[in-house]
């Protein structure tokens, strides 16, 4: 996960009032002269936008120089015109100045030496030393530097020709060896002895940084460029050089996870077309960040209201029958939250206008654009087939579009993502429009449809209203993920659905989703990454989960009663697990108002979580008598748990309060809720506790089912050798996945959990943080993956 905030001072303000200079050197290599060097597409475009975004972000800077070299400007990024600009920027920066160095292109490792080469244009592979900029040179040279504030941002551990291509998706290995590792290690020694050094990468150890056509950059560098335009920028407008990282970090990531969904669904749809070829997916890209001492670096202030997403977002509303509320809802979903540029057509136009508006906005999509531009076209009317076997989209006066008219102009808008919505009721077949309107197998295309029921032709357009609006603002929908939330709903109401997704080259977003405060509110806490950084950091702790008091101390949680203090508990445990008892009391040692309290809390959440506990907050100022604990009523057990007598249930309940505290009844009832046999009752229950805490409920419980049943006690394992103890890199990467999984709160499980437990073997290790996923598929393939055999 992103390491959090680090706070020391404000002496970058020099940037802002001109009592500093920022000086920015640019660096990006598309064509290689030496052949053995594959070519990139999106290096010097990169280069170029980042240029552009720097230059706006900082345009109320007094003192700025932005030197560029790429293949597309006028000065080539060739060896000595880049060791020219280095040595005057080193030479001349003083000691308030401001430094930015960035590359984009091939990162090599030299194989007698094991130095990392940023690749030029004229380097030569066979002699690498000589012809390209050593990291090691280039840090020398930092080092010479007078300026206080020295950045570096590397996106140059390119996947070169390793990309998917072609129908199959396959995978070409790329000859070239990655530097990641040697990368991060000389990073790491330049970091401990500066006292103004901040490193980013595009990827971490054994990663790849990727490139999507539909982007027209690499991904790293394209969430750089949008960041600097704003939607990294803090309440303020603000941009920092951490909250850049941050939000670079996680839109990265998301991006990823997104194509592979996207990857997932197409390749479902290959299989059931009996066709035997599928796609690979994206391997993991984190963005790594490395820092020692900078403080608050502003990079930039954000201009006016960030409007990037609403160039390259365009829809059309074909309203074919009488206007209602559902379908004006939808059209605000659409501009508000989709960013979509909307325009609608009622059916009181002419035929002919309807015809000529819909191919001027497909015409939109028929030239190629430097940045990607998606068209959404919703289209809703009754579908008819007359005697020879055409199909039509009737529209309320009449018009009506011809299914072969539509593809022909759908095919022609070749250039952008297209998201044709079929709304229709009437007769004909679904899926042979669909099949029809399919453009091509690599081209970004999401065509959905429904034939609504005649008496209720409304259905469809609510559904889809209805799906947009439960998706989380913060972190969007792709359309991937939407289908299928469709087709679940469709198949609950008995609707007809069909569905199609194509693309490779990028994902198809139907809402991008908002960067606002929830990636800025970081605890200000001061953090370095130095080259012995160790691998958890240690969390102050009150007490172990055993021990929550029921009432708050006075003086962390004085504005919280201790009623609410208890529902909020409940709350918590709810969304997070047990694991929610100890991360209060944590967080509770380091406020002492109960909005900077869930404050801080919330940083420790997903942004879906986050977003649950904001309207948890709002509830209680709102409407504290709304909330109240829920206990659990034991004679109703006696139906959802027929093994369990009502008084075993509540001597259960009684003895897991020994153990647990006061949370054990809300667990209880939880647990409970989702099986009907003692066996699995007991068997979830100890998912829970500790190895310490097992033993202790067994004993118990055996007891208590001793005059009726006893349960089956699952036996402990027997401890794992050493060769099964837990290591740095597994538990890096453990962490990772974990965090993708159910957010930032990963990191604080690990920690506790170490903490707790520091001779924990690795499958209790496992066993223990599986149990904090909340989705049994995802905590089922997290235990397989990570369990030694």
């Amino acid at each position: 996960m992103p390491p959090i905030s680090i706070s020391t001072s404000r002496f970058t303000l020099a940037l802002e009032t001109g009592q500093a200079k920022l000086w920015v050197l640019l660096v990006g290599v598309n064509e290689y002269y030496d052949q053995n060097l594959p070519p990139l597409r999106y290096s010097a475009l990169d280069c170029q936008g980042l240029g552009e975004a720097l230059n706006d972000a900082t345009q109320t800077f007094p003192q700025k120089e932005i030197i560029i070299h790429h293949d597309l400007a006028e000065q080539k990024p060739f060896l000595q015109t880049v060791k020219a600009s280095l040595e005057r920027i080193v030479t001349e920066a003083k000691t308030q100045d401001t430094v930015l160095f960035y590359f984009s292109g091939h990162g090599l490792l030299d194989p007698e030496s094991q130095q990392t080469i940023l690749c030029l244009t004229d380097t030569n592979k066979e002699n690498l030393l000589e012809t390209g900029l050593t990291l090691q040179d280039l840090l020398v040279m930092f080092n010479r530097c007078a300026a206080h504030c020295q950045v570096v941002w590397l996106d140059a551990c390119h996947c070169g020709n390793m990309t998917l291509t072609g129908a199959r998706g396959e995978l070409k290995e790329s000859l070239l060896p990655n530097p990641t590792t040697q990368l991060l290690e000389a990073l790491r020694k330049r970091a401990a002895k500066s006292k103004g050094f901040y490193a980013l990468l595009s990827c971490d150890q054994g990663q790849q940084s990727w490139e999507f056509p539909d982007l027209g950059h690499g991904v790293f560098s394209y969430y750089l460029m949008r960041g600097l335009r704003g939607e990294a920028a803090n309440s303020k407008g603000v941009i920092e050089a951490d909250g850049l990282y941050r939000y670079v970090y996680n839109q990265t990531l998301q991006y990823i996870e997104k194509a592979n969904q996207q990857l997932r669904l197409i390749n479902q749809q290959k299989r059931h077309r009996g066709e035997p070829q599928i796609y690979s997916e994206y391997s993991m890209q984190t963005p790594k960040r490395i820092v020692e001492g900078v403080g608050e670096l502003i990079l930039g202030l954000k201009k006016n209201a960030n409007d990037f997403n609403n160039e390259q977002r365009h829809a059309l509303m074909i309203e074919g029958l009488a206007e209602n509320q559902t379908s004006i809802a939808l059209k605000e979903v659409f501009e508000q939250e989709g960013y979509f540029t909307v325009t609608k057509i009622s059916t009181s136009d002419k035929p002919e206008s309807v015809k000529n508006t819909i191919q001027n906005f497909l015409q939109y999509g028929s030239v190629a654009r430097p940045n990607p531009v998606t068209l959404l076209l919703y289209l809703r009317g009754r579908l008819e087939v007359d005697n020879k076997g055409e199909s039509y989209l009737v529209l309320e006066n009449g018009i009506r579009l011809e299914r072969s008219w539509l593809r022909k102009e759908l095919r022609r808008c070749k250039e952008a993502q297209q998201i044709v919505i079929l709304d229709g009721y009437g007769e004909g077949s679904i899926e042979e429009w669909l099949e029809e309107l399919k453009t091509y197998a690599d081209h970004g295309q999401c065509l959905l449809g429904s034939l609504a029921p005649a008496e209720d032709v409304e259905l469809f357009a609510q559904i889809l209203l209805e799906s947009l609006i439960a998706a989380n603002p913060q972190i969007g929908l792709s359309v991937a993920e939407w289908l299928t939330k469709l087709q679940t709903n469709c198949e609950q109401l008995g609707i007809t659905f069909s569905a199609w997704l194509s693309g490779i080259h990028g994902v198809i977003d139907i809402l991008p989703g908002k960067i606002e405060e929830s990636l800025q509110k970081i605890p200000q806490t001061p953090v370095v990454e130095p080259l012995e950084k160790p691998l958890v950091k240690p969390v102050p702790l009150v007490a172990e989960k055993t021990s929550l008091p029921p009432t708050p101390p006075t003086q962390t949680h004085r504005s919280f009663s201790p009623k609410q203090y208890a529902i909020l508990t409940q709350f918590l445990t709810e969304l997070i697990g047990p694991v929610a008892l100890t991360l209060l009391n944590s967080v509770g040692d380091e406020t002492s108002s109960i909005s900077v309290f869930l404050d801080n809390l919330s940083q420790y959440l997903s942004p879906s979580q986050k977003i649950k506990l904001d309207k948890w907050a709002n509830s209680m100022v709102e409407k504290p008598e709304l909330l109240s604990l829920d206990q659990p009523q034991p004679q109703s057990k006696e139906a959802t748990n027929t093994n369990i007598l009502p008084e075993q249930y509540t001597q259960l309940e009684s003895i897991l309060r020994e153990i647990i505290g006061p949370i054990a009844s809300m667990l209880l009832k939880q647990i409970s809720a989702q099986t009907q046999q003692s066996e699995s009752l007991i068997a979830n229950i100890k998912d829970y506790l500790t190895p310490s805490q097992k033993a202790q409920f067994e004993t118990q419980v055996y007891s208590l089912f001793s005059k009726n049943e006893q349960p089956p006690i699952i036996e402990e394992q027997p401890k794992e050798t050493t060769s099964t103890k837990l290591d740095e890199k597994m538990l890096h990467q453990c962490e990772q996945e974990l965090t993708q999984l159910i957010g930032p709160i990963a990191q604080f499980i690990i920690t506790t959990t170490l903490q707790k437990q520091p001779q924990i073997t690795r499958n209790e290790f496992i066993e223990l943080i599986s149990t904090e996923i909340p989705n049994q598929n995802q905590a089922i393939h997290f235990r397989q993956r990570w369990m030694t055999k």
